[in-house]
């Protein structure tokens, strides 16, 4: 199982994601552990938005997103289920902070989810991109520089922000 993962990756990943998906559906959470529970969750939240693409995953598991183009659900998905941890465990410490100071200005949780998922994405996406180790200390310091800004403006700050690499 192991030389598989290694392979497939992705594969795996949205192999998984569509056994959960079929629990999701049925609202069916019995058995599932904590984090599976939590991803479940979040996909029927997100039911509207990617019923098709979860309904399919297994077929569609080589399909590679564009970035610049195209929404990856799953990667989407993934982003929503960290963030929820981090504030669950209260760690790294900022994501609540800033999570409870976006809470502050009357986003509801689901917005506010999403908008420290952006800032995350922008280090995940440095991560697959340029193979890089996940950089936990930047992390942080834009969660406590973006905590009182307009979350709306949150993508197009990120785009220039200095701290980011390239």
């Amino acid at each position: 199982m192991d030389e598989e993962i290694r392979k497939h990756p992705i594969q795996v990943s949205r192999d998984n994601m569509y056994e959960l998906w079929g629990r999701a559906k049925e609202r069916n959470y019995e058995g599932l552990n904590d984090e599976e529970k939590r991803i479940a969750k979040i996909m029927v939240e997100h039911e509207d938005e990617f019923q098709i693409q979860l309904e399919f995953a297994d077929l569609t598991y080589d399909h590679d997103y564009d970035p610049d183009t195209e929404y990856n659900p799953f990667l989407h998905i993934t982003i929503h289920s960290i963030v929820e941890a981090q504030l669950e465990q209260k760690e790294p410490i900022e994501t609540l902070q800033c999570y409870n100071t976006i809470r502050k200005k009357k986003y509801s949780h689901h917005d506010t989810i999403h908008f420290i998922g952006q800032i995350l994405s922008c280090l995940i996406f440095d991560v697959m991109t340029h193979k890089r180790p996940f950089n936990s200390e930047l992390y942080r310091k834009l969660l406590k520089k973006y905590k009182s800004r307009k979350p709306e403006k949150f993508i197009e700050l990120l785009e220039n922000d200095p701290l980011l690499p390239d």
